[in-house]
């Protein structure tokens, strides 16, 4: 039965069908939200209507998947900062940094590079615990950085390292185990009082 109805008719029907799908509020809320998603969603419309369905989705996830990560990546940082509590003497030798976001293959390298080009320090206190992803990429780029430091003079010392993290770092041989007491502070406080011991030492 179905073989004799016109093509047309199931053309017209399949037209109905796919536009009571798009509801008009959702297109306008996602070409209103973000720049990213709009191109995404103009260009699967329009492999899906120039092309195929099938193409159409396998394109839209991967140009989705790129924009994700080169967003996670733009929210990788490193921000130096001042040191808590009053001024000590020997306080211009220490280099206080934060890193933030996600240091993973897309990122790592770029950030690192600003840890690696710190000048004037003869302590770095490296703050961790608002990083949100760190991968083999990122821990082995963070262990480079850190014997490169150690072979200038400079100590580093790590601050918040989450135990997600902590792991990956062992293995890449950003920590030493032997060490972890002596490098590796839970606090800020604790991780400045070692610096200024160190300078004033």
């Amino acid at each position: 039965m179905v073989s004799r109805i016109p093509l047309a008719v199931l053309a017209g029907v399949l037209m109905v069908t796919a536009i009571s799908m798009v509801h008009r509020r959702t297109v306008a809320a996602v070409m209103r939200g973000s720049r990213q998603g709009a191109v995404v969603f103009v260009l699967t419309a329009i492999i899906t209507v120039s092309v195929d369905l099938i193409y159409a989705v396998g394109i839209g996830m991967a140009v989705a998947a790129f924009l994700a990560l080169r967003a996670v990546s733009n929210s990788a940082g490193v921000h130096r900062e001042e040191l808590p509590g009053g001024a000590h003497a020997g306080d211009e030798w220490i280099a206080l940094l934060r890193l933030d976001g996600a240091l993973f293959f897309g990122a790592a390298e770029r950030v690192l590079e600003r840890v690696s080009r710190v000048e004037g320090a003869r302590v770095v206190i490296l703050r961790m615990s608002q990083v949100d992803l760190l991968d083999a990429t990122g821990a082995q780029l963070l262990a480079e950085v850190i014997a490169s430091l150690r072979r200038q003079g400079v100590t580093v010392l790590l601050k918040g390292i989450r135990p997600e993290h902590r792991r990956v770092l062992l293995h890449a041989g950003a920590l030493e185990e032997p060490r972890v007491g002596e490098t590796v502070f839970e606090t800020l406080d604790g991780a400045v009082a070692r610096a200024r011991e160190l300078v004033a030492g």
